[in-house]
């Protein structure tokens, strides 16, 4: 550093802005495409804090598991916490998906002084010893009893919960810790209906502390089930002569993303024992709805032929089934193919911009 004056200011907790580590540093990827593209910079950002948030059910926790394992792969040493305030984690499942249980903490509590406050003093005291934690889950946040909700009778609680005031402090003392540590922190919150019809046709969904979530997250990810026939993935028979659903398909937004594109979507089949599945379907689907994979123009009659499928200058191939079939045979074309989605996103995006530049002139 030339400058003296900024010898003198640069510490541990003090840095150039071009010294910081930049958004596609270091990431957590799944081996979902559609999910990795929908969050930007090729996955989730480390250190950064996620918000997954939908209805029961909808595959919040298992998200959460697969991100774990993910950071486990990354790092054989790391170490991972999972806070279960709703007394609900099966360490069957998270062995079935691939994770080491051996390296993964599970504090079951719903108190949040043995939460947040043990997060800031024993763990504290654990990672500046050089304790590899690098990943933290609490779920639910809706599940934590509040010192509102221990000192009022039940039959005068709030709906949602009385954890606004209470997690506003205790969020921002968390932040200090999982980000001078480098943890990647997942909170998983419940959602309920929303009641009032005008709204809804907006939000549908009410999100319990949703300001003080908001405010500390870096991501925050709409969790939804896919409901129809096609969402749920089957496998054989049960007793009564019906089809054994395994899994079912997901589709997740970002609602928010301080460190990419936000509001992009993307969806996956989630099997319950081994997580997701079918990815080349998933990467083709996501390239045919940007319009990276198409159907292209006939040389002979200069219309769309809509029997064709290509992509970028390769050749075309007849047939939706055969062009899945050679996605998946072209491995090598995925990174590329996701490039392309971005690339198009952007372009998406650009045209949308200037065409309501275009409208209010």
């Amino acid at each position: 550093m030339s400058n003296p004056w900024i010898s003198k200011l640069y510490d541990d907790f003090t840095k150039t802005a071009n010294d910081m580590r930049k958004p596609g540093d270091k990431v957590i990827k799944l081996n979902s495409p559609s999910v990795n593209w929908m969050v930007d910079n090729g996955g989730i950002v480390e250190s950064k804090t996620v918000l997954l948030y939908g209805r029961e059910s909808s595959g919040k926790s298992l998200l959460a598991q697969l991100y774990l394992i993910a950071m486990q792969k990354m790092d054989p040493e790391s170490i991972q916490i999972w806070i279960d305030s709703e007394f609900s984690f099966n360490p069957k499942w998270f062995v079935k998906l691939g994770g080491d249980p051996d390296r993964l903490i599970v504090r079951q509590t719903n108190d949040p002084l043995e939460i947040f406050d043990w997060m800031e003093t024993k763990v504290l005291e654990m990672l500046q010893d050089g304790a590899p934690i690098n990943g933290l889950v609490i779920d639910s946040v809706r599940a934590i009893r509040y010192p509102g909700d221990i000192k009022d009778k039940s039959t005068n609680l709030a709906m949602g919960g009385t954890g606004a005031k209470y997690l506003s402090s205790a969020l921002k003392g968390l932040l200090t810790v999982i980000r001078r540590h480098n943890i990647t922190a997942f909170l998983i919150q419940q959602v309920y209906e929303e009641l009032d019809p005008y709204k809804k046709l907006v939000n549908p969904w009410v999100v319990p502390d949703g300001r003080a979530l908001k405010h500390f997250c870096d991501y925050m990810l709409l969790v939804e089930r896919i409901e129809s026939k096609a969402g749920r993935i089957e496998e054989g028979k049960n007793m009564v002569g019906s089809s054994n659903q395994v899994g079912h398909k997901v589709r997740v937004k970002a609602t928010k993303n301080r460190v990419g594109a936000p509001y992009r979507v993307a969806e996956f089949a989630l099997r319950y024992d081994t997580g997701i599945i079918n990815t080349e379907d998933e990467l083709f689907d996501l390239a045919k709805s940007l319009g990276v994979i198409y159907h292209p123009v006939s040389e002979n009659t200069g219309r769309i032929n809509n029997m064709m499928w290509q992509y970028a200058d390769h050749e075309s191939i007849r047939g939706e089934a055969n062009m899945r079939q050679w996605i998946k045979e072209h491995t090598e074309l995925h990174d590329d193919i996701l490039r392309a989605c971005d690339a198009a996103h952007d372009k998406n995006v650009e045209k949308m911009r200037k065409e309501s530049l275009i409208d209010e002139e």
